[in-house]
């Protein structure tokens, strides 16, 4: 991983726009179809690690297996609740990508459910307004916005046992924040035989004889938060246009009424 220190919201304007050039370049040098959309997350404090939901809620290890077990069981409740209907078919022993139950998982992400899904976005600014939404409290010096290339035209071959990053697709029946946040996900795991552990994606990414492909961390000042704010509120990159929730809602209004109007 390789991390780069900004200055200012203009400067990540600037190295973003130089990602996707050399991004376009790339795909015209190499087979097209092997080199992957960058994807982006954004972290509202630097010093946060790639961590995932269930990576925050437990320290204890996964097996995918069980996980299944798990989501499987809430899934009456859920049902009963909702009125939404998921097809939980058996689970798949042979490493499925997508995991099984795939569909109900990103529901459930969506709905604070402990996930090994990390979410991640087709956005640079997207993932940008997660870095900057919310004003900092205790105040950090730093925000973070993560790019990440799996595929760059070269196969992954991971050695038995090791940790290996799988990017799953976004063609599926989900919440609508699924498409309105442009989401993708990735799932990190470590095999022994037809088991899968759900493991850290930073201890994947930072084992240097691991293939994960390409992620860069773009630091940038915390203080640059309300000229970034300003530019996605006139893209309507918004919390009500990533939600779409009458909470989101207030906490846009109260942003274009009193933050926004303060600035001006």
């Amino acid at each position: 991983m390789e991390t780069i220190d900004l200055d200012s919201w203009d400067s990540f304007e600037e190295a973003i726009s130089s990602l996707f050039d050399k991004w376009n370049k790339l795909k015209q040098r190499r087979y097209p179809h092997r080199i992957s959309t960058p994807l982006f997350r954004g972290h509202s404090n630097a010093s946060w690690k790639l961590q995932t939901t269930l990576d925050r809620f437990t320290n204890l290890p996964y097996e995918a297996s069980g996980y299944y077990g798990t989501i499987k069981s809430i899934r009456p409740a859920v049902v009963s609740i909702t009125e939404k209907s998921w097809h939980l078919p058996e689970f798949e022993t042979s490493g499925a990508i997508p995991p099984t139950g795939y569909e109900f998982m990103i529901y459930l992400r969506h709905h604070s459910f402990p996930s090994p899904l990390l979410d991640w976005t087709r956005s640079p600014y997207v993932a940008a307004f997660f870095a900057f939404r919310s004003p900092q409290v205790p105040k950090v010096d730093r925000v973070a916005i993560y790019s990440y290339v799996d595929n760059l035209g070269k196969r992954r071959v991971p050695l038995l046992g090791s940790l290996v990053v799988h990017r799953l697709g976004p063609y599926v029946e989900s919440h609508k924040r699924h498409y309105a946040q442009q989401c993708e996900y990735t799932i990190c795991w470590k095999e022994f035989g037809d088991k899968r552990i759900y493991t850290s994606h930073e201890s994947a990414f930072v084992n240097k004889t691991s293939k994960q492909g390409e992620l860069k961390k773009y630091t940038l000042p915390a203080s640059e938060r309300r000229k970034a704010l300003k530019q996605l509120d006139r893209m309507n990159i918004t919390s009500f246009s990533l939600f779409g929730s009458e909470e989101s809602l207030m906490e846009t209004l109260a942003y274009q009424e009193i933050e926004g109007k303060a600035e001006s």
